[in-house]
């Protein structure tokens, strides 16, 4: 007898669940921007933000820290360009050498790939 109840209520249990999925599913459909829109609103907010946070622990398990300090450092970087103040020959300064670097490392580049060699004026002048 114990075990009938048991199995009623269980049954009973399955019917509310299918109940309440039902429910949800109408409500689902009913929910627009144009006939509510302070709760399509709100579950846009929360949908999103349950997105940003999937994604920063993603991001944190596949090595994101090392993309977590890059982004602080471009951030540090922006803000330092970007604000007047008493740093900005400092700045000036840096960003000359970071300049200066990435041109030799460009003209690295081009002769490795034989840009920079007289055989490749040659060629060009050959092809030109």
């Amino acid at each position: 007898m114990g075990s009938s109840k048991r199995v009623t209520s269980s049954q009973r249990m399955h019917r509310s669940i299918e109940d309440l999925r039902k429910r949800h599913r109408q409500e689902l459909e009913n929910l627009t921007l144009t006939t509510r829109p302070f709760k399509t609103l709100r579950l846009f907010i929360l949908a999103i933000f349950e997105y940003f946070k999937q994604s920063i622990f993603y991001l944190f398990a596949k090595g994101g820290w090392l993309l977590l300090l890059n982004t602080l450092i471009a951030t540090l970087g922006i803000l330092l360009v970007t604000i007047e103040g008493p740093h900005e020959k400092h700045v000036e300064e840096v960003s000359r050498y970071v300049r200066f670097g990435l041109w030799w490392i460009v003209l690295g580049v081009a002769s490795s790939i034989g840009l920079g060699s007289s055989y490749g004026a040659v060629n060009w002048k050959i092809i030109i």
